[in-house]
């Protein structure tokens, strides 16, 4: 199966002799998105390799105390570390740089003085070869684990804001995820949420999804649930009539948006161009609800509005949705992504959830970091597949992608067990799988703090044995 290296920060353990060789070496490495630590000894590179679990060690043949011949060696003699790939700069072909490289198995050599075009496809070559998500990295169906799991994050249920669900949570919420809501209460029931927006106050962080989506028995109890009321007059707030700046070069679209869009109390101002849309909102954005473009072109129009967008202050600015062809366009915190072309009740629901203010629902509800202090606690639940795992985690599949940084739980019964219930993993990478576009796939990281990579690959290699001994022959780490 084919894993995109992006969702992977490789790094790399760089031993050099001298530090002034490793300063160009480790500039072109970091530039190329390598996280590097550099090793000035022997000593020094069997600590951080062991502290690390690189995905690729690169030394030069001669080293203050050894060799990369004797660097070889004494990992071949770790269980844990034999599978390190190790390149060997050979800096100059005498018998005392060769000699001690001879009859050992290394990832490949560069020779000669340091290139940097040269030096740089050498190692995006051995990278490709062994290190492409981890040369520990092991497939779950070649250990034999239960590969269809489900994943989890706690949330609680705050209450309806307009036509919206609001709930507070740990993890932002892709628009394209389904998500099964499950209360802790036994006597409520579950319901599925979709087209999930996300709006940040402070370090709070709340999932918005429109009422008018949710399906299943829950439905039924959350539609009970009060209106959080952010202040001021509740029958001047209910007949507020949204401003949208809509550009869209299509002008009888948007005389056929404008006449729907009244009866839900929006007014779309037509913008003809980006940089008429840019004009407006520089002038006007405290007053705007929210901007519409068609598209977001990379020319001087494109660049002009992103110009004017960011400049505007981080909290006052309005809330973008651009309309995209792309299949693999990703809503950010700057962006939510519509594609088009799209149903008038779609663009509604975004419509009715861009209005809404993270700082306005956060005062409302009362500022407590503790995620399940207030409300209903439940837990948002979706499907995954476990690819493999790896030294700091692993690899799943999902039919959405996963933000970095999110946090969420893993159910899986042998992992339960291995990671000894601490079930809560974090999202390190996520990208849509080559194969399908409406794959995705997301790596986390399930190693502790304070814990060496190591340390918890020993563990967990310990536990892949276990379940192997009654099946076929042990895993090998």
């Amino acid at each position: 199966m084919e894993i995109s290296s992006n969702i992977t920060q490789h790094t790399i353990v760089l031993c050099v002799e001298k530090r002034e060789r490793a300063m160009a070496t480790q500039a072109l490495l970091a530039k190329a998105g390598f996280r590097v630590v550099i090793a000035l000894s022997l000593y020094d590179a069997l600590k951080y390799i062991a502290q690390e679990m690189p995905h690729l060690v690169i030394s030069e043949a001669i080293l203050s105390d050894g060799s990369a011949g004797t660097l070889f060696d004494r990992l071949q003699q770790h269980e844990m570390l034999k599978k390190t790939p190790i390149m060997v700069h050979v800096l100059k072909k005498t018998k005392e740089e060769l000699t001690p490289l001879a009859s050992r198995k290394f990832a490949g050599f560069f020779l000669g003085p340091f290139d940097p075009k040269s030096f740089l496809a050498k190692v995006n070559e051995i990278m490709s070869a062994h290190s492409k998500v981890s040369p520990y990295f092991l497939q779950a169906e070649a250990l034999g684990l239960e590969k269809e799991l489900t994943i989890s994050i706690d949330a609680a249920i705050m209450g309806r804001k307009g036509e919206q669900l609001v709930s507070r949570s740990t993890t932002e919420v892709d628009p394209s995820a389904s998500m099964l809501c499950v209360p802790t209460s036994p006597d409520l029931g579950p319901a599925v949420l979709r087209m999930g927006a996300n709006l940040r106050s402070g370090d709070e962080l709340f999932n918005l999804f429109p009422i008018n989506r949710i399906v299943g028995a829950g439905r039924k109890w959350l539609l009970t649930l009060p209106e959080i009321n952010v202040g001021g007059d509740p029958a001047a707030k209910a007949n507020k009539v949204h401003k949208v700046i809509f550009y869209d070069p299509n002008e009888a679209r948007y005389e056929g948006f404008r006449e729907i869009m009244k009866g839900y109390d929006i007014d779309l101002v037509h913008a003809k161009s980006i940089g008429a849309a840019a004009a407006v909102v520089k002038r006007d954005f405290e007053s705007i609800g929210c901007v519409y473009l068609h598209e977001l072109m990379n020319d001087a129009s494109g660049i002009e509005w992103k110009n004017v967008y960011s400049k505007l202050p981080s909290g006052k600015r309005p809330p973008l949705i651009c309309g995209t062809t792309s299949m693999n366009a990703r809503s950010t915190g700057d962006v939510r992504y519509i594609k088009r072309p799209f149903g008038m009740g779609l663009f509604v629901e975004m419509l009715q959830a861009s209005f809404e203010r993270g700082g306005e629902i956060g005062q409302a509800v009362g500022k407590n970091s503790a995620t399940v202090a207030n409300g209903v606690p439940v837990r948002y639940q979706a499907p995954a597949t476990l690819i493999g795992l790896d030294e700091s985690g692993g690899i799943l599949q999902l039919r959405f992608p996963l933000l970095k940084g999110s946090r969420f739980n893993i159910g899986h019964k042998f992992l339960q067990t291995a990671w000894e219930g601490n079930i809560q993993v974090q999202v390190t990478g996520t990208a849509v799988t080559a194969a399908k576009t409406d794959l995705w796939h997301a790596r986390f990281e399930a190693i502790g703090a304070g814990m060496s990579k190591v340390k918890y690959w020993e563990k967990l290699s310990k536990h892949l044995n276990a379940l192997a001994a009654g099946k076929a022959e042990p895993v090998k780490p």
